[in-house]
């Protein structure tokens, strides 16, 4: 991947990677599929085993693993993305984890999954939380928390 192309913001942007640090939003996809699957626990249970299936995967691993056009560039900016840029994408995706890895635990330990459908809004907080930090800040933007609300209302319409 030559230095020129993460050095090319309309490039970066083109592939939905935030030219500012060099993190795409294709990589909350993971988290958004069991968050999903947690908000379908109300209506359909048997969802259970999925939840319980996810697992975690690294930003590079996920890029190398999926069909995203740009998945090279995606790894390229991983790898170049300063530090504490990645210190707090690693501190955020840990909190989402464990809030994940949490529900996991409750829905194997025999809690209704009806129940546990509950946590999803706070799962997508957390993965707007982690947008933010994809996309430079430290926390969503208003208008990024309004849209996450706004799937999350939608699934229990």
């Amino acid at each position: 991947m030559p230095l020129a192309a993460l050095q090319n913001p309309d490039r970066l942007r083109a592939a939905n990677i935030n030219p500012v640090t060099g993190l795409a939003t294709d990589y909350l996809n993971h988290y958004n599929e069991v968050a999903m699957l947690v908000a379908t626990l109300a209506d359909m249970p048997d969802m259970a085993d999925c939840v319980l299936d996810w697992r975690p995967v690294g930003y590079p691993t996920h890029f190398a693993r999926t069909g995203f056009a740009a998945r090279g560039l995606a790894i390229a900016g991983w790898l170049v993305a300063q530090r504490d840029v990645k210190a707090q994408f690693c501190a955020v995706r840990s909190e989402l984890e464990s809030r994940i890895a949490s529900v996991q635990r409750r829905l194997a330990s025999s809690q209704v999954p009806e129940l546990i459908a509950n946590e999803a809004p706070a799962i997508f907080a957390d993965i707007a939380r982690l947008g933010g930090v994809i996309n430079g800040g430290k926390g969503a933007p208003m208008l990024q928390q309004s849209a996450a609300q706004d799937l999350v209302d939608s699934l229990f319409d």
